[in-house]
C-alpha cells in the first residue's frame, strides 16, 4: 500500500458529503468520471470498497468508519483556517471579542448596531464560545476581549468585575403562571423541568437552588445551550430557568419570561490579554456595552411577553458614550 492522496481524500469527502458522484464533481470542479476514477484509485490503494455501486452509490460500512477520521481531520484544517482569520484581522485593526452564547439573543447584537451607527468604520470579529474556550483565546492572544462565566482564575487573564443578570423562569404562553409578575420555584412543584445539561456551571447553580428548597422536579429532558432550552419549553415540553440574556428571547419560541423570586443569578467576568493595551475603539465598546447591560438589567425587573426589537434608528446619544 503506497498511501492515498490528498485528492483521493477530498474527493471521498465529496461523495460521501453529497451523496452524489455528480454533485461532488461540481463541488470539486472536475468531471464526473473524475471523481469515480479517483475513487477507484483510492480503493486500490486502500485495499477495500468504500461503495456499493449496485442500485446506486451507498457507503460501505468501511467508509462510514473512514469518513470520522476525515472529518475530525478537517475540523482541525478549520480550526487552523479561522486561527489564521483572527490573526489576519489582529494585523487589519479589527476588534476580535469572545462572546458567551447566551448574549446572542439579541444583546450583542444592540451593542454591535450602536456602535456602527456611530462609526460606520468599525471593523468587529465576533464569535460565541464557551467560558473555557473564550478564556483560551484570550490568553493565547487571538480574541482581545472575551466573557466568561464565574469562576475564572487570573492567572492567564486579567479579569475584570463580576456582573450579574437575574434568572427567569420560563413557561409556556398559556402556562397556569404565565399572567404572573413574579414566579417561586416553590410554586411549581413535580412539573416537568427542562434542565441544563449536566456539568455545566447554570445547571449545578439550578440544582442548587432547587435542593435549598426542597423542591422536587421531573426531568425527563436536558440541554447544553439555553436558546435549545427555551425552544423545549415552548414545544410545551415543561418549563426552566434561564439568565436573563437568553430569557430576552423567550416571546420567539412562544414563552414568557417571569422574573424569578429566588435568586439564582447568573455571574459572568471580561477578560482580557495580561499584556493588553486597550485601544479607543476597545474603550468605546466597553462604554456602549455597560449602557446595554444596564438597560438589560431594567428590563430584567419585569417579565417579558413581548420581543424588545433591535432599534433601527440611531439611539440617542447617552451620557459618558461618544
Amino acid at each position: 500500500m503506497h498511501g492515498f492522496t490528498h485528492r483521493q481524500v477530498e474527493a471521498f469527502r465529496a461523495v460521501m458529503i453529497s451523496g452524489s458522484m455528480t454533485e461532488a464533481a461540481r463541488m470539486l470542479s472536475v468531471t464526473q468520471p473524475a471523481v469515480s476514477k479517483i475513487l477507484r484509485q483510492m480503493e486500490n490503494e486502500l485495499g477495500f470498497s468504500l461503495f456499493r455501486r449496485d442500485g446506486g452509490l451507498k457507503p460501505t460500512e468501511a467508509a462510514e468508519i473512514l469518513f470520522e477520521e476525515v472529518k475530525r481531520a478537517y475540523a482541525g484544517l478549520d480550526h487552523i483556517a479561522w486561527t489564521a482569520a483572527q490573526i489576519r484581522s489582529r494585523a487589519s485593526g479589527a476588534l476580535r471579542i469572545a462572546t458567551l452564547p447566551a448574549f446572542s439573543g439579541g444583546f450583542i447584537q444592540r451593542v454591535v448596531r450602536t456602535l456602527t451607527l456611530r462609526d460606520d468604520t468599525v471593523r468587529l470579529s465576533i464569535q460565541s464560545f464557551n467560558s473555557e474556550e473564550a478564556v483560551d483565546l484570550v490568553a493565547s492572544g487571538l480574541c482581545d476581549i472575551g466573557y466568561a462565566m464565574t469562576p475564572v482564575a487570573p492567572s492567564r487573564v486579567l479579569v475584570g468585575e463580576v456582573m450579574t443578570v437575574p434568572s427567569f423562569a420560563i413557561l409556556p404562553a398559556d402556562h397556569r403562571l404565565a399572567d404572573r409578575d413574579v414566579v417561586s420555584v416553590r410554586e411549581l412543584p413535580g412539573e416537568n423541568f427542562v434542565s441544563m445539561g449536566e456539568g455545566t456551571s447554570s445547571r449545578q447553580r439550578i440544582d442548587a437552588l432547587f435542593a435549598s428548597h426542597n423542591v422536587e422536579r421531573v426531568m425527563r429532558l436536558e440541554a447544553r445551550w439555553s436558546f435549545a432550552v427555551i425552544g423545549l419549553v415552548g414545544a410545551g415540553l415543561g418549563w426552566a430557568i434561564v439568565e436573563g440574556f437568553t430569557a430576552q428571547a423567550a416571546p420567539a419560541f412562544g414563552c414568557v419570561a417571569i422574573p424569578l423570586a429566588e435568586p439564582a443569578d447568573f455571574t459572568f467576568v471580561c477578560v482580557r490579554p495580561r499584556r493588553s493595551h486597550d485601544t479607543a475603539f476597545a474603550h468605546r465598546f466597553f462604554e456602549v456595552f455597560h449602557v446595554e447591560f444596564e438597560r438589560l438589567i431594567e428590563r430584567s425587573r419585569r417579565p417579558i411577553r413581548e420581543m424588545d426589537p433591535i432599534r433601527t434608528t440611531p439611539p440617542s446619544p447617552e451620557p459618558g458614550v461618544s
